[in-house]
Order: structure tokens, then C-alpha cells, then sequence
């Protein structure tokens, strides 16, 4: 006799679910795929998010810019002249110097913002103090450096309201010169990239190197009319020659003289008009 519950060995082995080998690998394949397609898909759309927010901080930039200018009759702050040498030289002023991230705090209430998102914010040893006085050489740096001739004509802080062409006058834009930016640059040196110098000058290149490596070459950039834009075709790239080089040049043989007119190539694509309304000169306070 056999016990009631007893079942007799079936022939046939019960098949076990799961997956094979091979279908394994056919779902770790489709999964490799579709991550090699959406990846670049995120970084693309993270740079995106990132040269929009540059966008952004160029704009308060400005905008803090011209509302300074509106309680100093109409004149620009002067970006280099303005420094901790005056404070260093003069410690008898506690109030005395300040760089533009301190004097347009005011207006921005934000020290983050002269940074191009694309470059991020470097650790500064000791942090960002901000008590009275200077507030230290950290408020030299940034990644959205001033433009000179932006804010200076003939010498002197512009008068924005006499400004012929507000819209065209470029004054704050991207630069790349790690690893705490350019805090302000030469206009006529910026506007020329060599390739083939990777020093980042903060009077030379850094412009170029902005455009280039983080803006599909073309530089971000805050206008004296308070708009931002991306503006291309605004640097020449030297071939094989120094920038440098060609800035002083034309500088020593021409402008020097009181003759703008050009003398080698970088000076011929700077002397033209869409592109010398948009870095502005330095002799001509309309411009």
C-alpha cells in the first residue's frame, strides 16, 4: 500500500523559469545602447541649462550696472582703477576700494553671479568674507570679466547716457582663464584668440578660449542697453601669429598717433565697424 498523497516521479523534468544566459546579455546590450544615446542627450541638455543661467548672471550683471550708473550721474564705475591699492595705500579710509562684485552688491545681492556657469565656482581659501571695508582679492575673481572699453572711454568712466549706440557696446562677457577668471580685460587684446597660446592672459585669449571651449564659439555677452545676447564672429583668430604681438603693433604705429586706421590683420577685423561697436574704443567716449 501507499500513502494517499504519494504521486509517482514524473518522466518529464519540470522546466525552471527564468532567463537564460543569452537573454541576459541581449537585455544588458539593449541597456548599454540606449545609455550611449541618452547620455550625451543629458550632457547636452545639461550645458544648455548652464549657458542659460550664464545668460541669466550676465544680465543682473548689467542691470546692476546701469542702476549704479543711475545714482552716479550717469557714469560707469571704473573696473581696474578702483581696487585694493587704493584701499592698501590709503588705510585710513576704511571704505575705501572695492572691485565690482562689492560695489554692485548693493544692487545684486549676490556674489555668485560674475561666474559662467560652464566654469563653476573655485574654493577660495578662507571663504568670501564680507565684512567692512575691502572685502578681500576673492572680489577680483570671476569668469564673466568686465570689458575696459565697455566702462572706460577716453580715460574716464563712460557716461552711459552719451553713448551713441547702447545696444552694440558690448561691456561684461565670458572669459576662461583658470582658475579664478578674469575679473576684466583689455578690449583690443581680448578680441583676438591665438589657438595655439593656452596661457588664458586675462588680457588676451581668455575671451577666446570662452567662445571656444564652452560656447560653441561664440562669447556670451551683457550690453550697455541692459540686453545679453551671444554674439558671434566678434574675435579673430590669429593663425600663426601672437596676438600680442599684432595689438602692439598697431597700437605703437597707429593709435598711439591718433591714426586708427589698420596695419596688420587683427587691426583690419577689429577697425570694423560691427565689431569696434561692440568691443568700443578707448579714444572715442561716444563709442
Amino acid at each position: 500500500m501507499t500513502p494517499d498523497n504519494y504521486h509517482a516521479p514524473s518522466s518529464r523534468r519540470t522546466r525552471l523559469s527564468g532567463f537564460t544566459l543569452i537573454e541576459l546579455l541581449v537585455v544588458i546590450a539593449i541597456i548599454a545602447i540606449l545609455a550611449a544615446i541618452l547620455f550625451p542627450v543629458f550632457a547636452q541638455a545639461k550645458a544648455a541649462a548652464k549657458r542659460a543661467g550664464t545668460l541669466s548672471n550676465l544680465k543682473q550683471n548689467v542691470l546692476a550696472a546701469i542702476m549704479y550708473a543711475g545714482d552716479n550721474d550717469d557714469m560707469a564705475f571704473l573696473p581696474w582703477q578702483d581696487g585694493n591699492w587704493w584701499h592698501q595705500c590709503c588705510l585710513n579710509d576704511p571704505n575705501g576700494g572695492a572691485y565690482a562684485v562689492q560695489k554692485l552688491y548693493p544692487y545684486t545681492k549676490n556674489i555668485d553671479i560674475p561666474w559662467d556657469l560652464m566654469s563653476g565656482i573655485p574654493n577660495f581659501a578662507g571663504g568670501r568674507p564680507m565684512g567692512p571695508g575691502y572685502w578681500g582679492d576673492w572680489t577680483v575673481s570671476g569668469t564673466l570679466g568686465w570689458a575696459n572699453n565697455g566702462l572706460i572711454g577716453n580715460g574716464d568712466p563712460r557716461n552711459f547716457s552719451a553713448i551713441e549706440n547702447p545696444s552694440e557696446l558690448m561691456m561684461i562677457h565670458s572669459c576662461k582663464d583658470d582658475p579664478v577668471g578674469c575679473f576684466a580685460t583689455d578690449s583690443t587684446q581680448a578680441s583676438c584668440y591665438n589657438p595655439n597660446d593656452k596661457r588664458g592672459d586675462p588680457a588676451q585669449n581668455s575671451a577666446g578660449m570662452a567662445a571656444r571651449y564652452w560656447h560653441n564659439n561664440a562669447l556670451p555677452s551683457g550690453h550697455v542697453d541692459g540686453h545679453v545676447a551671444t554674439a558671434k564672429g566678434m574675435i579673430y583668430t590669429a593663425p600663426n601669429n601672437d596676438c600680442d604681438a599684432q595689438t602692439f603693433q598697431w597700437w605703437a604705429g597707429k593709435s598711439s598717433k591718433g591714426d586708427y586706421t589698420p596695419n596688420n590683420d587683427w587691426s583690419a577685423f577689429y577697425l570694423q565697424d560691427r565689431v569696434l561697436k561692440f568691443w568700443g574704443t578707448w579714444w572715442d567716449p561716444s563709442r
